[in-house]
């Protein structure tokens, strides 16, 4: 996804400050630090307090009022449309997206040369931290926590009582809320994350087949290039020769 930030402004906001009634050519993400603000857009009314946000996708109408908020403001294009309609999104004062904040604004202002394309880049880890905020209001909270260990753990034997005893659950429970929640098993989920790393690992040349295999956890070659092929309609050695880049 390709990302243009166009302005960026965090600042206390009088009650004499407004927002003229306009159709916009970016979006806009505004993030209430303390105070409110009353935003309208083509979805209607909406009143946002402290610890929430607006998005406003590209081309929508807006508007606003306050009666005194302190905000941090993201105006930018996207070449693709985000997860998120015109409207309100909690994001709770999280800790995480404080930072990224600051961090932000640090390199906003500053003069070093890599700044727009540091700030992309935390750009985007804001939208992301945004949408696993969401997620994890919506879904089972056990499951964020499940991912991450899998995600940190993944080159390691696991099992589903390993997994289950680690975040404190059931091992039958652990297993069924995981697939219901993601639409896969800890097992297919452990598998596809060790296949992400082998097709890398096999694309740069880092190692033959069988030490990738090893490298990725899988202590049994057969094992490992019939899950290879499953996940990615290749063998290993088709994916090498077809994919192994050149320098």
């Amino acid at each position: 996804m390709d990302l243009s930030i166009k302005r960026f402004v965090h600042k206390w906001c009088s009650p004499q400050w407004e927002l003229q009634p306009e159709h916009i050519p970016i979006c806009d993400l505004t993030f209430v630090l303390d105070g409110s603000v009353v935003y309208y857009s083509q979805n209607g009314v909406h009143l946002l307090k402290s610890g929430q946000a607006v998005f406003l996708p590209q081309g929508s109408f807006r508007c606003a009022q306050t009666k005194g908020m302190e905000c941090a403001a993201f105006n930018f294009c996207v070449s693709q449309p985000l997860p998120w309609q015109a409207g309100i999104l909690d994001w709770e004062h999280d800790k995480l997206l404080l930072r990224y904040f600051a961090d932000f604004e640090t390199a906003w202002i500053g003069l070093d040369e890599g700044r727009d394309l540091y700030c992309q880049g935390m750009l985007m880890l804001i939208l992301h931290r945004l949408q696993a905020l969401s997620k994890q209001r919506t879904g089972n909270p056990h499951v964020p926590v499940i991912r991450r260990y899998l995600e940190e753990h993944y080159l390691e034997p696991i099992t589903v009582e390993e997994v289950a005893r680690a975040v404190g659950l059931h091992p039958t429970y652990c297993g069924a809320l995981f697939r219901r929640e993601t639409g896969r098993t800890i097992l297919q989920t452990v598998n596809l994350l060790r296949i992400n790393r082998a097709t890398a690992l096999l694309e740069y040349g880092v190692s033959g087949i069988t030490e990738t295999a090893m490298d990725c956890g899988f202590s049994d070659l057969f094992y490992f290039s019939r899950v290879f092929k499953q996940i990615t309609g290749l063998s290993p050695s088709q994916f090498a020769a077809e994919h192994r880049q050149v320098e």
